[in-house]
């Protein structure tokens, strides 16, 4: 029994799998920020949407609503995150000495 054949099979099999799957990074910076900021509007539209059918008495789920709420504050902590990041990270750059 050879082992040297089963870890090449293995090696070449575990990077085709991968190769299939990851997808490639995208350098568009400003293009991920923007989906991020449609993505977190229509989050903050959706909750507002349940909380205004709850309030007016119509058939919706008590969970549903709080579930859409939690998203979007969430996904607004997340974007909160991310814009605190880059500010602090334009801050540093500034600081630099040419």
């Amino acid at each position: 029994m050879t082992i040297d054949a089963i870890a090449a099979l293995g090696a070449a099999s575990i990077t085709e799998a991968h190769a299939s799957t990851i997808p490639p990074p995208r350098a568009d910076f400003g293009a991920a920020i923007e989906r991020g900021l449609a993505s977190t509007n229509l989050a903050l539209q959706a909750a507002d949407q349940n909380v205004r059918l709850l309030a007016s008495g119509q058939e919706i789920a008590t969970h549903d609503v709080m579930i859409s709420l939690e998203d979007a504050r969430m996904q607004l902590m997340l974007l909160s995150e991310v814009r605190n990041r880059v500010v602090e990270a334009y801050q540093e750059l500034s600081r630099m000495q040419l």
